[in-house]
């Protein structure tokens, strides 16, 4: 069901407390993405103040739900790790393993680790997450887009972009993490470069 927003809409400037920024994206819980001065913020309908509307009293569609494919595909993320004997940190720097890899073994199984691009079979009970899954995983982070072909600027498929990671990368050739296929039965993770897409919320 469409929502009516509250004179609130993507790409008008805002007001958030004393900041002044504009609407980036809406989350799947309703909460806006606010763009101010290069860093990105979340802000609810009633913590905001419209400076300059674009469009006002309009109905938009609700953003994608995400499902349980979806947050299996985000697990399915390479995240940085530590091995530890013990409790004694033998590598803390390099290492990555596969989220879901981790959370499936056992503590008496050994797991693929990636250590400075090399894969090493190590006892699951050694190695340590060192990352946050609300800062991997969190699948409010993402916002609706498309991949567009280079050359001709046409919008060749739909994805769904990691507005953090867009809206902190410089150059075009830097990577954003994007999920391709969200409406279908497989989605998959992947990441593109920034001249490769564009968010349909910008």
């Amino acid at each position: 069901m469409a929502k009516q927003l509250n004179e609130a809409q993507i790409g008008d400037k805002v007001l958030l407390g004393k900041e002044r920024g504009y609407l980036i994206g809406q989350t799947s819980d309703g909460q806006w993405i606010v763009q101010i001065q290069g860093s990105t913020k979340f802000a609810k309908d009633k913590e905001l103040k419209v400076l300059r509307g674009l469009a006002q009293n309009v109905t938009v569609k609700p953003p994608i739900n995400f499902d349980e494919k979806t947050q299996k595909v985000l697990f399915e993320q390479y995240v940085k790790c530590g091995i530890f004997y013990k409790t004694v940190p033998v590598r803390t720097n390099g290492c990555y393993v596969r989220y879901s890899d981790f959370l499936k073994a056992t503590s008496e199984s050994n797991i693929n680790v990636l250590i400075e691009g090399v894969l090493n079979m190590v006892p699951r009970d050694q190695v340590r997450i060192m990352e946050d899954p609300q800062d991997f995983a969190n699948p409010q982070d993402y916002v609706e887009g498309v991949e567009v072909n280079t050359e001709t600027g046409e919008a060749t498929a739909n994805i769904m972009i990691h507005a953090g990671d867009y809206s902190s990368t410089i150059g075009d050739a830097e990577p954003v993490r994007i999920i391709r296929g969200i409406e279908g039965e497989s989605p998959i993770f992947g990441t593109l470069s920034k001249g490769q897409i564009r968010t349909l919320s910008v």
